[in-house]
């Protein structure tokens, strides 16, 4: 590509208005017509210097005297080509004289006003007021009937075991202990923001209420409650009922722990009664039983380190060892149980002998079809009796005899 081609109208560009631009400032400084004569006529009779001639006006010889010209009067202006205003006259402008008697006029000037200076730029908000504790009787004077069902609660019988008799008193848990301090809720009993609440309608986030709680119900069981579901998804008193004793005991909002697991587990609440485990007597098995409500390290928060550790509580028959394991039994009991509720016998998932299939689908078959004892879903066969392998096999979970390789013993 010829380079010249790109460059050459770029640069005539240039020249262009190079060109333009020179012409506008020497029309700029050019003097009007006449106006060159005058002034320096002017300026040779001021005596600031010889007289030059105009541009473009023959020299006058030396040797002859110039023709004096009449002096430049001060008002004579330069013409231009747009009309200036003429300003008006100064007594035009002058103030009118008063009249005897009158004082002149007063020109007030507003001076500015501020506040003190402590509390120009330190106004804080009401939020941020100072708060100072008033007491739990002040509390009471006013939640009268609050006040009589948490006495009831166990927080309010609670007292550090280390304390003695004469100070049990005042080591008693009080109504700030949880909300914080009372005086500006007195002030003005409307504003939630200056008093710690619970529930779903209270200001406070859900991290923020279960902070509250957390300042004492921080050890033991609730060591995983912030890495938990229920820690991350979940408020304390959405389970919990502080105020009131409406459990008999871990103060439940409900009569019982099942009620108030299967408020939200309601896939659970369906099998619920079918199953044995989580029975009507709450005495012998809740859901607390196997699972750590608060917070766990392992799947569905179990409170045991596995799910087979979990179930050896329980069924320590089970645990072994044994000189023949069934290996299906030593890695997962959910393999073949279901702990919360099954329409089959001993929490089965499914029935035998198709729950066996589902692993031993290899069976062998040497003898006749009529008495291979295999053929399970043969019904001429004699061997089958119920459809049940245990009829043969009953040591499912393991043998401990030397000739139990088979399961039988």
């Amino acid at each position: 590509m010829n380079i010249g081609k790109i460059f050459s109208p770029l640069i005539a560009l240039v020249l262009t208005l190079l060109i333009y631009q020179s012409y506008n400032i020497y029309a700029e400084n050019e003097p009007a017509e006449g106006v060159t004569e005058e002034m320096t006529r002017a300026g040779g009779e001021e005596g600031d210097g010889p007289l030059l001639p105009a541009e473009g006006t023959p020299a006058v010889p030396p040797a002859e005297e110039a023709i004096p010209l009449p002096p430049v009067e001060a008002t004579t202006s330069i013409p231009s080509e747009e009309e200036t205003v003429p300003l008006p006259a100064a007594e035009a402008t002058a103030p009118l004289p008063l009249e005897e008697g009158t004082a002149p006029p007063l020109i007030e000037i507003p001076v500015p006003v501020h506040p003190p200076k402590k509390e120009m730029f330190w106004l804080s908000p009401p939020s941020e007021r100072k708060k100072e504790y008033v007491g739990m009787e002040k509390c009471r004077s006013c939640h009268t009937a609050q006040y009589d069902k948490w006495n009831e609660t166990l927080h309010a019988k609670w007292q550090p075991s280390f304390t003695p008799p004469e100070k049990a008193k005042t080591a008693r848990m009080e109504c700030e202990a949880c909300h914080g301090p009372g005086s500006l809720h007195m002030e003005d009993y409307k504003e939630r923001l200056f008093i710690t609440t619970f529930g779903p309608q209270s200001k406070d986030t859900r991290e923020e209420q279960n902070a509250i709680c957390l300042k004492c119900h921080n050890k033991g069981g609730l060591y995983y409650w912030d890495g938990g579901i229920h820690g991350r998804t979940q408020r304390c008193v959405d389970c919990h009922q502080v105020m009131e004793k409406a459990s008999g005991q871990n103060l439940l909002n409900s009569s019982s722990e099942k009620e108030v697991c299967l408020r939200c587990h309601l896939q659970k609440k369906v099998t619920a009664l079918r199953s044995p485990h989580l029975s009507q007597d709450a005495a012998k098995m809740t859901c607390s039983t196997c699972h750590a409500p608060h917070g766990s390290d392992t799947p569905g928060l179990l409170s045991a380190s596995s799910i087979n550790e979990n179930c050896y509580r329980c069924h320590a028959d089970k645990r072994g060892p044994y000189l023949f394991d069934h290996f299906p039994v030593q890695e997962n009991c959910l393999l073949c149980h279901d702990p919360h509720a099954s329409a089959n016998k001993a929490l089965l998932k499914v029935r035998q002998p198709f729950l066996c299939l589902e692993c031993h689908s290899n069976l062998p078959n040497t003898l006749p079809s009529n008495a291979d004892p295999h053929r399970v879903l043969d019904s001429g066969g004699r061997y089958t009796y119920n459809k049940g392998c245990i009829n043969c096999h009953p040591m499912i979970h393991g043998s401990r005899h030397p000739s139990g390789a088979r399961l039988q013993r």
